[in-house]
């Protein structure tokens, strides 16, 4: 029992030594900045988990394509079973305009904005996205902030 309180101590300790501003956070982990992550849904399906779409029939176009970074991601865990990735280190705080296209069955346009949050002191300011809209496809997001649904009909 002793053990286990002197485990639970030194971590609380390491967790609130960040706080200081003299504290050295070369050792810091700090999470990476949002990536717009859609989940696709028609007739009640999800299109990338489906196979519907994948990396052959899905393209992108618009503002900041230099370094954008698309994955089609089928089978993950959790909430979802399939979504679409995209990401990019050199998004910065404003709006982003983007076309995703599912084969030459959909167009989603795609308006993303990007705030800043955080100040943590070891780890800064995270980019995050405090506004997405898909032009005239339903958006929704559930409890998860991790990925928004877009209802293709």
């Amino acid at each position: 029992m002793l053990r286990k309180s002197l485990i639970v101590i030194l971590a609380f300790s390491i967790l609130l030594s960040c706080k200081d501003e003299n504290d050295d956070c070369s050792l810091v982990l700090c999470a990476p900045g949002d990536a717009i992550r859609l989940e696709l849904i028609n007739n009640d399906a999800n299109v990338i988990s489906n196979g519907t779409y994948d990396e052959t029939n899905i393209s992108v176009d618009g503002d900041v394509l230099e370094n954008l970074q698309i994955r089609v991601l089928p089978n993950v865990q959790g909430a979802t079973s399939g979504l679409l990735e995209l990401n990019n280190f050199d998004w910065r705080p404003g709006e982003y305009a983007y076309t995703v296209a599912l084969g030459n069955d959909w167009l989603i346009d795609l308006l993303v904005t990007f705030g800043l949050a955080g100040n943590d002191p070891c780890c800064g300011d995270r980019i995050i996205i405090t506004r997405l809209s898909a032009g005239n496809f339903t958006v929704e997001q559930l409890p998860n902030p991790s990925f928004y649904t877009i209802i293709l009909e």
